[in-house]
Formats: C-alpha cells, sequence, structure tokens
C-alpha cells in the first residue's frame, strides 16, 4: 500500500511538472557565452530561473566552443517560456586533496556581479525553440 502511495505521489509530481505528453513545457533554449566576444571556455554554468512562482529552473554547462543547451535534468531538455533570471557561475572539480577546485581552463575568469550569484538580468524566453547569446562584458 505504501509504495503504491508513493508511486502515485511521483507520477501525479510528473504529469504536473510536465504535463501529460512527458515532455519539456513549450521551449528550448541554447546560445554562445562569450567575453568581449571570445567564446567562454568550457564549465561555465548557465541558469535560467522563471520570475513566476512555482516555475522549475534549467540549467547547462559551456562546452569549449562557449555553447549552452538548458536542461530542467539529465533527462529533460527544456525551459520554461517567459521572464527568467539569468545566473552564470563557474563549474567546480574535486582536487587532488579532495577540496573543491575550480579546473584550469576557469582560473582567472570573473562573472560579473549583474550575472552572478545576484543577477537581476533578465530575458526573455519564448515558447518554442530560442537562441540566446550572453556577452558578459556587455551590461543587463
Amino acid at each position: 500500500m505504501r509504495t503504491l502511495i508513493v508511486a502515485s505521489m511521483v507520477g501525479a509530481s510528473l504529469v504536473t511538472t510536465l504535463g501529460c505528453s512527458g515532455r519539456s513545457p513549450g521551449a528550448t533554449a541554447t546560445g554562445t557565452i562569450t567575453f568581449a566576444g571570445t567564446p567562454a571556455p568550457a564549465g561555465i554554468r548557465v541558469d535560467f530561473i522563471p520570475v513566476a512562482a512555482g516555475s522549475s529552473m534549467s540549467s547547462g554547462y559551456t562546452d569549449d566552443t562557449g555553447h549552452y543547451d538548458l536542461f530542467f535534468n539529465a533527462n529533460l531538455r527544456g525551459v520554461m517560456p517567459g521572464d527568467c533570471v539569468v545566473r552564470l557561475s563557474l563549474m567546480e572539480a574535486t582536487g587532488p586533496d579532495g577540496l573543491p577546485t575550480v579546473p584550469p581552463q576557469l582560473r582567472g575568469i570573473r562573472i560579473p556581479q549583474h550575472l552572478g550569484e545576484q543577477s537581476q538580468t533578465i530575458r526573455v524566453v519564448k515558447p518554442g525553440a530560442n537562441v540566446i547569446d550572453i556577452d558578459v562584458t556587455a551590461t543587463p
């Protein structure tokens, strides 16, 4: 009985989050992160946080060409349409001593305040496919 209740709750949660189709809710977003026009290195985390309450955040990481693709989770590509706060951060790795460290390609990279942890930079995500390029040195 307990297993049935938990399974029902998980199923209901997925239907609420994804809709009956099991697909992402209407939008995808990709783009390129640049620093003064030069593609960002691999490992910059890109978060799109919907302004609308109760909506799920999407994240991705830049590859070695500065390109990112947003996902709700490891298996579900997409982003909620609407106004989203964009936040960038540096990926952390585990050093030989077991402590968090920044990978070599990210050393010296500084995320400006307007795109960092306290970001208020907004980008509009429209239903369908979106290409949202972000130049880190540009002001909001």
